[in-house]
């Protein structure tokens, strides 16, 4: 059994790990890009293990899902665009998972108001429209990307009790359900001190520091107003994430790292880089988005390096 030593903690030596996975998603304002990145990327459909389709927000009455706007002018994502990237999986194998988010192209900022509204006073009948809109559009589970910034720990025990409800209907289905986390433990929310609350619920945690998170960084944050965050500690090197979620009581393939495709270099190397420093860890990765803009996610190698994370 292959043992991971990640920053001098020994995790799950005794577990048998799952392959970790691969997630992209396809934001609402860019779904040809999106397509024409999958159609013309060789490899692509061999190395994605999930997709996540971001084109749900929570309705103002936090009562159901909307499909979020595609621009400015407020014209909503169609089932015919799910279908089109749904089919386009489907055909490859790979699982698609409905993503709601509290943002949009009209919203122009991440609403945590109109998440809460949602999670905390709807939450029942929230939770019953995320799986009926799942189950109308055939997809595999759903991906939770409601975010807040600022100070918002009072909104960490509601937020965990949605979690659970939702996470108890989509176990009895055999469905997945990830979430979408920010990569600190000390702002923000969900961040990664809430992770604990989520053990045994989620199959996945997408922490999402994209140009933040490699293997070399020794930057540190501090929240405006307060202390260093972690007494100052190097939080977003790809085994420090690791090792807080292993504390957490998660197994190294479910914190996946999240990886930005607008850019080919960020950190201390290119993307080739960094997936070879997630494949030494054993992490699966988020890569925002599909889309694939900058050139070194289109080639071969990126994508043969991709592959490369699963055994």
């Amino acid at each position: 059994m292959r043992r991971i030593v990640i920053a001098g903690v020994l995790a799950a030596a005794s577990q048998v790990h799952a392959a970790p996975p691969v997630i992209g998603w396809v934001p609402p304002y860019a779904l040809a890009e999106s397509m024409q990145g999958l159609e013309a990327t060789p490899g692509v459909g061999a190395g994605l293990t999930r997709i996540g389709l971001q084109f749900w927000n929570p309705s103002a009455d936090g009562r159901r899902v909307v499909f979020a706007p595609i621009d400015k002018t407020g014209q909503p994502v169609t089932p015919a665009d799910v279908a089109r990237f749904r089919d386009w999986a489907r055909k490859r194998g790979i699982p698609v998972l409905l993503t709601v988010y509290n943002n949009s192209q009209v919203l122009g900022r991440w609403d945590w108001a109109l998440a809460r509204n949602a999670f905390i006073n709807e939450r029942a009948a929230f939770t019953a429209a995320l799986v009926a809109e799942m189950d109308r559009h055939g997809l595999d589970g759903i991906d939770v990307d409601l975010e807040g910034e600022g100070d918002l720990e009072v909104d960490r025990e509601p937020y965990a009790r949605f979690i659970d409800e939702l996470s108890k209907v989509l176990k009895a289905r055999g469905k997945l359900l990830t979430v979408d986390s920010f990569h600190s433990p000390c702002a923000n929310a969900p961040n990664m001190r809430w992770w604990a609350d989520w053990k045994g619920r989620i199959d996945a945690i997408h922490s999402m520091g994209y140009a933040d998170l490699y293997e070399g960084s020794t930057e540190t944050f501090t929240p405006p107003g307060k202390a260093v965050c972690e007494g100052g500690a190097a939080i977003f090197k790809y085994s420090w994430q690791l090792q807080y979620g292993a504390k957490a009581g998660y197994t190294v393939e479910q914190i996946v790292l999240g990886m930005p495709t607008w850019v080919d270099n960020w950190g201390q190397g290119d993307a080739l880089v960094h997936l070879r420093e997630a494949k030494q860890l054993g992490a699966g990765i988020a890569l925002w988005d599909l889309q694939l803009a900058a050139p070194g996610w289109r080639t071969p190698a990126a994508w043969e390096a991709v592959r490369a994370l699963r055994p």
